[in-house]
């Protein structure tokens, strides 16, 4: 791991340069570099800059920064930044020919101010406070440069736009992009930019988690976040609701065939990208109904059935091929489809088996006792006649405990009871839909943990409880529940559905397959290409990380795809520049600082909630509870965003990024 020599990371400043001995350090307010590549020889982004060897030379390296700006990433939407930047770069440009003179260091740092006090964004004021830093912490090579110019840069540079919010989003959407194309009614071209990260914005628009909400500069100044999910959906409803053809070509499949197992989010996400790269691909579904754990686990009140056939029909229509009631192991193995003459296969099976609670009568054949709570919310939405009781307890705290328990309302229960070991604090559930269930009557009791059943003549009449109380912390960390001895006590239920967690079935993998398993009971695969351990098969989502969201799912796919296209190609495949830059990228975020940025003192405001349905409507029908944002609660929304971009450039030696 390399040292830094030198940087600024916001108002922290490390130098253990030779002519700076002694200076101040602050080492812990700046990024780790134990995860990056080892040839890395210096980074500059809106955060600041960091010098890994003493042979980069800064002028140099900011003339690529800026140009980079120029070039790609300058919005175009003021003039401060489109000149400025401009004058920047003439002048870096001077200097390096060797054509410079001492006045033009005075006039770079005019210009920076200037940038740094009126530009539009941070994107373009991140280059005055890098020139800036240059003329601060490294006058000699500016001054050497106006002297004799600068010779051939020895580095290679990576370039990525960045903010939170994208870094903390697993497909890395270009959010402030589409948020801000909103803010201009811009429904059209908003969508696009989402699509090319992620086509399935409908979907995800409804249930993702949005951990970049969390991310958002907004939060981190103490304010309400963007409601980046919700502003996600506006874009994709416009088009739905209008009957707008998606804006997506065919494109013309010359490559490879590819089949892919399981129409899940992972799957789809897999299927859409290897199409756009030109590969004919088939989708085998062993389900009657596509779009795996998001078509049979998320009930229709959260995710409507006719925004998930219209994301499905989309991918079809470019070109995809569909096969449902197909499943690997019953109706084909690995084997034949390679026989079929497909020259890769994407493993997207998802997590559809229920884990046991591991308690006393749970392997006893009781009435009123579902197997798991994804096997209840699967034939619910398959279509089959589920009956629930009264009084119908809940064990989880997860989304699905949180949909079984709103769910069983609707089927007409009159109390709901959710009993899970932690505290809510704990909970892995979105605290929204926790919230929603609170409105609509359903009960939680915390720090409790189930220990029996309770029947007579063959029917459940309760569940046997003890109290929990939390220990230290645990490898998830979160704090381990710990039994409080002597406290039992029984609470009377004639439903009882587990919800505790669900698990891959990979029955259909047989030895001669080559595809190895994890002691997990999980699919084991490249984290970086996505490969598995047969040369030609590939896996991503539920079945290889456990049981994670949509969008993960989602992000795992397209990285998959990227790497069958390189198999298919190249007959290798390896991780990309712009993956790596994640890595850097997430190193980066982690310290959630706020970026400088001249729009963040006038951004003052909460967030508009979404409309709900009518709380006396809510518990007796499956409708939509959210019907999103109007096109004013839109604007407004998409107006508060900060517009926080910073370009990210890393230089290396020349050669492979290591």
């Amino acid at each position: 791991m390399k040292q830094i020599v030198c940087g600024r990371w916001g108002n922290s400043v490390i130098d253990r340069s030779a002519a700076a001995a002694g200076a101040d350090e602050k080492v812990s307010q700046f990024p780790a570099t134990e995860r990056f590549p080892e040839n890395i020889v210096g980074l500059m982004s809106g955060k600041g800059f960091l010098v890994l060897d003493e042979k980069l030379n800064f002028v140099s390296m900011v003339r690529e920064y800026v140009s980079r700006i120029q070039a790609e990433y300058c919005c175009g939407k003021c003039l401060t930044g489109i000149k400025g930047t401009k004058m920047l770069l003439m002048t870096l440009d001077r200097i390096i020919e060797g054509r410079g003179e001492e006045s033009d260091l005075a006039l770079l740092e005019r210009v920076a101010h200037i940038l740094d006090d009126a530009a539009k964004c941070s994107v373009c004021q991140s280059a005055g406070e890098l020139v800036k830093d240059g003329l601060k912490y490294f006058p000699e090579s500016f001054l050497n440069a106006v002297v004799s110019g600068v010779g051939e840069d020895p580095l290679r540079y990576v370039a990525k736009i960045s903010a939170p919010c994208m870094t903390t989003c697993p497909c890395h959407i270009q959010i402030p992009a589409y948020v801000e194309m909103l803010q201009e009614v811009r429904y059209g071209d908003s969508l696009r930019v989402i699509r090319e990260e992620m086509p399935l914005p409908g979907i995800t628009g409804r249930v993702c988690p949005a951990p970049c909400e969390k991310a958002c500069t907004l939060a981190n100044m103490g304010k309400e976040p963007i409601p980046i999910k919700v502003l996600k959906r506006v874009a994709a409803d416009y088009e739905f609701t209008h009957k707008i053809p998606p804006p997506m070509p065919k494109k013309e499949l010359t490559g490879e065939p590819v089949a892919v197992v399981g129409a899940g989010p992972a799957g789809l996400s897999a299927a859409y990208y290897l199409n756009r790269l030109g590969h004919p691909v088939t989708m085998f579904e062993a389900l009657p109904r596509s779009v795996g754990m998001v078509g049979v686990g998320i009930p229709p009140y959260r995710q409507p059935r006719d925004v998930l056939s219209r994301e499905i029909a989309i991918i079809c229509d470019l070109g995809v091929t569909l096969e449902e009631r197909a499943a690997l192991g019953n109706h084909f193995t690995l084997k034949d489809l390679f026989d079929r003459g497909f020259k890769a296969v994407f493993l997207g099976v998802g997590s559809h088996l229920s884990i046991a609670m591991g308690i006393e009568g749970e392997d006893q054949a009781i009435e009123g006792v579902f197997r798991g709570g994804i096997d209840f919310l699967r034939d619910i939405n398959l279509g089959r006649t589920v009956a629930v009781g009264d009084k119908v307890i809940i064990v989880g705290g997860g989304n699905t405990a949180i949909d079984c328990a709103r769910t069983s309302l609707r089927l007409g229960a009159t109390e709901v009871h959710v009993v899970y070991r932690r505290t809510e604090k704990e909970m892995p559930s979105d605290p929204r839909e926790v919230e929603d269930a609170v409105e609509e009557g359903v009960v939680f009791h915390y720090l409790t943990q189930p220990i029996a059943i309770l029947s007579k003549d063959g029917r459940m009449t309760g569940l046997r409880c003890m109290r929990m109380e939390l220990g230290e912390l645990d490898q998830s960390g979160r704090r381990r529940p710990v039994p409080v001895d002597g406290s039992e006590f029984d609470m009377n239920g004639d439903t009882l559905i587990p919800a505790i967690g669900q698990k891959a079935n990979l029955d259909f993998i047989r030895p001669e397959d080559g595809v190895e398993v994890s002691r997990w009971g999980t699919i084991m695969a490249d984290k970086d290409t996505m490969m598995t351990s047969r040369s030609g098969v590939f896996a991503a989502g539920d079945a290889v990380s456990g049981p994670l969201t949509v969008v993960h799912g989602v992000a795992g796919g397209k990285r998959a795809a990227r790497a069958i296209h390189q198999y298919l190609t190249l007959g290798k495949c390896s991780i990309s520049d712009a993956e790596r830059m994640e890595t850097i990228l997430a190193e980066i975020e982690k310290d959630r600082s706020v970026l400088v940025t001249r729009r963040s003192e006038s951004r003052e405001g909460g967030q508009t909630p979404p409309k709900k349905l009518d709380m006396r409507e809510r518990v007796s029908t499956f409708e939509e509870v959210e019907a999103g944002f109007t096109q004013q609660s839109s604007f407004v929304e998409s107006s508060r965003c900060l517009r926080c971009y910073h370009l990210v450039l890393v230089g290396m030696d020349k050669g492979d990024v290591a």
